[in-house]
């Protein structure tokens, strides 16, 4: 059966919303790929809202529009109808959605973190998702939680770790603890240079190292599940791991160097999930 127009719009959206990681990809059963779909449609519009827009005003409508059409009060926005209907088929936690939508509202006020708030944003921005791809392949489980957990942290940090110097340019935010930049002598003049100097790269590797070791033990999770999820966290680790690799061969230079993976690279990512079981060697020490 071909995919209707909104199907393909929720498609295209979702392969923005990570550009590293394959989520929602083919590697899914197609029924796990429509609701994902649908709710990284979601979370990519509010997350734009947030930070293409910085549209305070629109954030809260969107909360409110979604709300509605839980409570049955709407059904007039196409993603909103097809997402409750995906809230209904996979019993999924509305909490996770409201979740995602307060870390998007914090990116509209907070620029500057601690490392407990840090981790806090994190637990609400990241780990969500992985929650919601457990649920819709049919996992409900406080031990793989943990795991999802400690995998989408990791891969939102090293989201933020790419975007250094961005975050910084263009949103004037620095995620990483201001005790971590005090520790290493970075100021944000240096993460608003065209290259990383020393400072900048002490700092890229502790936070490189680890991730790599959160990585490592988040592995875990591709054994303790079946079928083609398994196979869907493979290639999102995978990817996770060449990008670190990526970072090590440029020595840490994420203002200047290239650490995004290209299209090629992604693909690599997702048929080496096919065909290697064993995890990534992470690049956990740069010595």
């Amino acid at each position: 059966m071909p995919e209707s127009t909104e199907a393909r719009r929720y498609l295209a959206m979702a392969r923005q919303h990570y550009e590293n990681f394959p989520v929602g990809s083919w590697l899914l059963p197609r029924a796990a790929r429509r609701h994902l779909h649908r709710i990284y449609a979601f979370a990519r519009t509010a997350d734009d809202l947030a930070d293409e827009h910085r549209d305070a005003q629109g954030l809260r409508d969107f909360r409110a529009d979604f709300l509605a059409h839980v409570r049955g009060e709407r059904r007039d926005v196409p993603l909103f109808v097809d997402l409750v209907t995906t809230l209904r088929d996979c019993d999924l936690e509305l909490q996770l959605f409201t979740d995602l939508l307060d870390a998007f509202d914090q990116d509209l006020v907070q620029r500057r973190y601690d490392e407990p708030q840090l981790l806090d944003y994190c637990r609400r921005s990241a780990d969500p998702v992985g929650r919601l791809v457990l649920r819709v392949s049919g996992y409900r489980d406080a031990e793989l939680d943990r795991l999802s957990d400690r995998i989408c942290t990791a891969l939102q940090l090293l989201n933020h770790l790419q975007d250094l110097g961005e975050d910084l340019r263009e949103r004037d935010r620095i995620y990483f603890p201001a005790a971590d930049l005090q520790r290493f002598g970075v100021g944000e003049a240096q993460l608003s240079a065209p290259h990383a100097d020393d400072a900048v790269r002490a700092l890229v590797r502790h936070w490189a190292e680890r991730l790599a070791a959160d990585f490592a033990a988040g592995w875990e999770l591709t054994e303790r599940v079946r079928g083609r999820l398994r196979l869907e966290l493979r290639a999102i680790l995978r990817g996770a791991g060449a990008v670190l690799q990526r970072m090590r061969e440029v020595r840490g230079d994420v203002l200047g160097g290239r650490v995004h993976l290209s299209k090629r690279e992604r693909l690599g990512t997702v048929l080496a999930a096919l065909f290697v079981r064993r995890p990534p060697a992470w690049p956990r020490s740069w010595s």
